[in-house]
């Protein structure tokens, strides 16, 4: 390729690719975003292979589309240092004038306008050195042929194979965070998601509510928080006998917690997890939250201000069931808008919202806050001074390659962040002194290199291992919560228990009871009976006990049940 393509080609990638390097050069995401485009910002040197004797006309028209849809993203880094996604799209159609008005006028400032305005310049200054050129159309063709190639080389095996629905996610995945591809795809994911959202959340609005619903009274303005963790399992917590210090800070208020020790998720991804732990949905009747109320709903029922918390993504493809939860809730905070999960969006951010939402004047509320945990890649999890494990020392399994220990020590130091941040919503709950209650769980564990022979690393529902369910679930309540004393006093932390049920406990504190209450549901209550952890996919009709756990024989339990009145 002669010199004038290349000098085209620079200005093609300085006008596309600067924001993804800024992402990445600023910590704000890898670097997978600027290598899309660097190879994206290719297909522009196709009109100028063919038509050579034209190279500063097409180049400057090509320049000029190109850096007018990349302003908004720069523009949008610029403020904020994030990207710019269809997540982002939804916060920002969504926002009423007076909101948008207040960050124009709190963000804005001259030094922004300058950077801009340095990105139009410098470009048309570099445009100015450009000559026409000459390329034989035989070269041209066998260029354009490459480059397509190279371009496309991920959605076209799916799409050769008729599989048009991953070549879709491919290409979109590739192409959507690199101008103009970024506004377009943005805007119709954006779309697509939202109304996926939409549809949902009117199905879910429309389930009757729970009948017979009341509450024992409180002492006082009742705070209820439910932290939802993300991959973290148990199995790697100091509290939990790690060998490890993984959790110097909750271990400093231990007593103050009610700690179980053998509950294990549902399902070992997020989506299809909290599908059941945030219903009343089960391996064995899976679709209930399509029936049933969902957990926000019953607290809303109930006359409980509810907000929701996130630092997951928003409005991705697999999210989207996420989005729905939230959007039941009546405020919202969606804190996480990057389109890559191997990107930095430290819990750290959950703190100030939360500190918001504990001083609304609602007398009763619940606040769910969803963290993003220990979610690969770990490494992004964690801010640098939270760098504590670069050893073997401390490792359970001996033996470890240098890879694998390196992996292991980025998520032991992902779990010590997250002990911290844990740490900070109780230490910031207890300082209002109000009558409350903090539940902490994980969606699911994760299993690294924690079974033997220690050569799997991630989750797999098709060979479950107790890693990848077992998760925490933690307790602290304030000194006068009503009925700890009934419950929580005298209850048995080593007792097997499928989070599936979360629900029923939690109503179980809260002091709900409603027709078709399950006392034996409830971990806490003391007809609580244990069910065997059932694992796999529920719509493919082959559960089984999960290994390592006790199988209940479930005669027994149906015959114990059958004797349950319908509420406590």
């Amino acid at each position: 390729m002669k010199h004038p393509f290349l000098r085209a080609y620079g200005l093609f990638l300085l006008l596309g690719g600067l924001t993804q390097f800024l992402l990445w050069l600023f910590g704000a995401s890898s670097l997978e975003g600027f290598k899309d485009a660097v190879i994206v910002s290719t297909l522009w040197l196709i009109p100028l292979w063919w038509q050579p004797q034209h190279l500063r006309k097409w180049s400057a028209g090509i320049a000029a589309f190109i850096g007018v849809s990349a302003l908004p993203g720069l523009a949008y880094f610029l403020v904020y240092r994030q990207e710019l996604t269809q997540s982002l799209m939804m916060i920002l159609f969504e926002s009423n004038k007076s909101e948008s008005q207040e960050y124009l006028h709190n963000y804005f400032s001259w030094w922004i306008l300058l950077v801009l305005l340095a990105f139009i310049l410098i470009p048309a200054v570099y445009w100015r050195a450009l000559k026409p050129a000459q390329l034989p159309r035989s070269r041209a063709a066998v260029y354009t042929l490459i480059t397509v190639l190279i371009a496309f080389s991920s959605p076209i095996k799916p799409a050769l194979q008729n599989e048009w629905g991953y070549a879709y996610k491919s290409f979109n995945k590739h192409f959507s965070g690199v101008p103009p591809y970024q506004l377009a795809l943005g805007y119709l994911n954006y779309q697509q998601q939202l109304d996926e959202v939409n549809r949902t959340l009117l199905t879910m609005n429309s389930i009757p509510p729970l009948a017979h619903l009341s509450e024992q009274a409180k002492p006082g303005p009742t705070t209820i928080v439910l932290v939802i963790g993300e991959s973290t399992s148990r199995l790697h917590m100091g509290l939990y006998g790690y060998g490890r210090d993984t959790n110097p800070e909750l271990s400093k208020i231990r007593h103050e917690l009610t700690v179980f020790e053998n509950v294990y998720s549902p399902r070992p991804n997020t989506i299809e997890s909290l599908q059941q732990v945030l219903t009343f949905a089960d391996q064995k009747h899976p679709d209930d939250y399509k029936t049933k109320p969902s957990l926000v709903a019953m607290m809303k029922q109930a006359g409980y201000h509810t907000t929701w918390i996130t630092n997951q993504q928003t409005l991705t493809g697999r999210n989207t069931m996420l989005t729905t939860f939230a959007k039941q809730a009546d405020k919202q905070y969606f804190l996480n808008n990057e389109r890559r999960q191997n990107a930095y969006s430290f819990d750290e951010k959950v703190l100030a919202p939360f500190a918001e939402s504990l001083n609304d004047p609602h007398p009763k509320k619940l606040i769910i806050v969803h963290l993003l945990g220990t979610h690969m890649k770990y490494s992004y999890r964690y801010p640098e001074s939270f760098n504590v494990f670069k050893t073997a020392q401390g490792l359970p399994s001996a033996g470890l390659d240098e890879e694998k220990t390196a992996l292991i020590n980025s998520y032991d130091n992902a779990i010590r962040y997250n002990d911290w941040i844990m740490a900070q919503l109780i230490s910031t709950l207890k300082a209002k002194q109000q009558h409350s209650l903090l539940m902490y769980f994980s969606d699911h564990g994760e299993d690294v290199y924690d079974t033997a022979p220690h050569d799997f690393q991630g989750r797999n529902e098709a060979a479950p291992t107790l890693p990848m369910y077992s998760i925490p679930l933690i307790v602290w309540h304030s000194d006068n919560w009503f009925n700890a004393k009934t419950l929580l006093a005298h209850v048995d932390t080593h007792v097997q228990y499928d989070n599936a049920d979360l629900i029923y406990t939690l109503a179980d504190l809260t002091g709900l009871t409603f027709d078709g209450f399950r006392p034996d549901e409830s971990i806490v209550n003391a007809r609580f009976m244990p069910d065997s952890i059932l694992v796999g996919d529920p719509y493919l009709g082959k559960l089984k006990t999960l290994p390592g756990t006790i199988n209940f024989p479930e005669n027994e339990v149906a015959s114990w049940n059958a004797g349950l009145p319908t509420s406590d």
